[in-house]
This record gives C-alpha cells, structure tokens and sequence, in this order.
C-alpha cells in the first residue's frame, strides 16, 4: 500500500505549463519584466526558507520539481498552510527557468516591497553609487543585514537587487533588510542630509580622515562609489566628510564590498 501523501509525491500538483515556465525565465533574465509586475523569482531551498521567515505575505507561488519536492516537503506544506500556489515542473522546465548549470529544483514567484514606506529617520544608511557587479552588491546587502543597517539606496547604476547573481549573494538577506529600488539617489541623500543625517564618503584620496578617526554620528549616510571610477562628483560633493581605510600592507585596493563591511563594523563598534 502506498501511504506516500500526495503532496509529498507530487501527484496531487498541477503541473508548471509552458507558459508559465516562460513567464518565469523572463522574470529571472529581464529586468523590465521584474519592473513592470514588481515580482521577482528566487531559486533554491534556503532562498525560500527565508523568504517564508521574513516576507511569507509576499510569496505568490511556489515551485518544485518532483525530485526536489521529496528532499523540500516541509518547505511545500508551509506553502500548503498559507494558501499559496505550488506547481509541479519536469527537469526540462526547470533548467529553462533557472540562471545556473544545475537548478535546484525550487522557485518561488515574490512580489517586491512596496516603496510607499518613507526613508528611515535614524540609524545606519548604506548609498550606492553604480556599484555595478552583481556579486558586489548582494555581498553589500548580506552584510548591511548583519550589522542593522535601516536601508540600503541604489542609484539607477547599480546592480538589479533582484537580478539572480544578486539574489544568490545575499544569501536570503535580501528580505533581512530594507532595499530601494534603484533611483534618484542624489535626491534621497539631500532628504536624509535635511533630516539630520550625517553624510559620509568612502573614498580612497590620503587627504581624507583615517575611518578610525572619523566621529560618526548615530545617524549617518554611508556612500560607496563604483568598482571603477569611486563615488560620482555630484554625490561626492554632498558629503560632510571623506573616510579611507589605512593601508598597511602591498595590497592595491579594496573590493567595495569589503570595505563596506570594514567601514560598517567600526561604525557600529562606535555606536555600542
């Protein structure tokens, strides 16, 4: 007799048609799809585990291959217990949605934060300016979530926050902290500068204050310029103050990820 349940084995799902696989892969590859219905795709277990701890409200749909449900079941029966739609997808549908040689099986259909909230009126602010590599900016955000930081701003330049690339580096800490959509970050910056906020570049000119000497204060705006060229000459001339991280090996430079984490933890070191 078999007591396998149905949910378990697949056999109870509607399955993933062509169509809809479509739509999906679009959702992964197009930025302007993910725009224009302010959804996006994760793929993955611990994407989804996430997702389900942090913005459970915002899943529209799930979907699982037959193999990676038997291995997922917990994580279809949440689904199940929230009302939230699962499909069922052959390997061959799966590998047409996903970004990577090897899918895992599991993606899930989120829709984005809503943008109506207001900027944060205190704590720590993360501003990118056309920091442009995928890598980059999840590991940025992956950290900011770390040490609390209350929202990270994009400039049009940067990085999709919802491209695949980014989605993987954040490591599921994209739903851990407050991400805008990339935009007029000059306009943001002035807002945050009018309520109070202190504005800080990260730069690597020798005229700028050692980051260990910097006094921040408990509101601060923290810019980070691209891989390339820095900070922008239009964001870098708002800021009350340029930091650099002091050298003390051969090394050239710093990935910008990097130093946002080192400039990060001595931030919040002085604010504790």
């Amino acid at each position: 007799m078999n007591t396998e349940s149905p949910l378990s084995s697949g056999a109870g799902l509607p399955p993933l048609e062509r169509a809809q696989a479509e739509s999906l892969r679009s959702l992964v590859r197009e930025a302007s799809e993910r725009a224009a219905s302010s959804s996006f795709v994760i793929e993955g277990p611990h994407l989804l585990e996430r997702a389900f701890e942090s913005a459970a409200d915002r899943i529209k749909e799930v979907v699982f291959t037959e193999e990676a449900l038997l291995s997922n079941s917990a994580l279809a029966k949440r689904a199940q217990r929230k009302g939230i739609s699962i499909f069922r997808a052959t390997p061959k549908l799966a590998e047409k949605i996903s970004d990577t040689k090897t899918p895992q099986g599991v993606f899930a259909v989120i829709s984005m934060p809503s943008q109506t909230d207001a900027l944060p009126d205190k704590g720590v602010v993360i501003a990118l300016d056309d920091v442009q590599d995928p890598g980059n900016v999840g590991t940025i955000i992956r950290t900011a979530s770390w040490f609390g930081a209350s929202r990270i701003l994009l400039s049009t330049g940067c990085a999709d926050p919802y491209s695949p690339k980014v989605l993987r580096a954040t490591q599921g800490e994209i739903f851990g902290v407050a991400v805008g959509n990339r935009g007029d970050l000059r306009q943001n910056i002035v807002f945050l500068q009018k309520r109070g906020f202190q504005v800080v570049a990260a730069t690597v000119e020798p005229s700028a204050c050692l980051l260990y000497k910097m006094a921040f204060d408990q509101n601060v705006v923290l810019i980070f310029g691209s891989e390339a060229s820095g900070i922008s000459k239009p964001i870098l001339g708002l800021a009350d103050g340029q930091i650099v991280i002091p050298k003390y090996g051969l090394g050239e430079s710093l990935n910008v990820a990097t130093s946002a984490g080192i400039v990060l933890s001595e931030v919040m070191r002085k604010r504790s």
